[in-house]
């Protein structure tokens, strides 16, 4: 019986071995730190650490190692850079489709030069998030 356990133990600790990497003495987490909360503590806890188990996000935090938080999409941004990026796709099909020997007209270089200028101005635009300030011109009169 007791060689059957120690087979075993001998078995958990070859599969923990070559699971994980090999530390450092140093590296190895050999200290427990326990900690109670009320059930709001709790539940924030549970809401703020996403898919981390509580002690890797606690550790995280004391440690200030947080990963940093990726903002969602911008729909404004996505839907003004997909429409630019779909009119200078037809342009370049155009493009494409005419003969090697014709040159292009000032009309079809306006054409891209204004694309990909609205392009520039929508990536390097920094006021997505804010209200518009386009639009009809306002009564001055006070």
């Amino acid at each position: 019986m007791a060689n059957k356990q120690s087979q075993f133990l001998n078995t958990q600790d070859a599969k923990h071995s070559t699971s994980k990497c090999k530390l450092l003495p140093q590296e190895l987490r050999i200290h427990c730190v326990s900690v109670r909360l009320n059930n709001a503590e709790l539940a924030k806890l549970n809401t703020l650490r996403e898919h981390y188990s509580k002690g890797e996000w606690l550790r995280m935090v004391s440690l200030q190692r947080l990963p940093s938080a990726i903002p969602a999409i911008n729909i404004k941004a996505w839907k003004a850079l997909t429409d630019i990026l779909q009119k200078l796709n037809r342009i370049a099909t155009h493009i494409d489709c005419k003969s090697k020997d014709s040159q292009l007209t000032h009309t079809e270089l306006f054409a891209v030069k204004r694309q990909l200028e609205e392009l520039r101005h929508n990536l390097l635009r920094t006021d997505f998030w804010s209200v518009p300030r386009e639009g009809y011109a306002e009564d001055q009169e006070g």
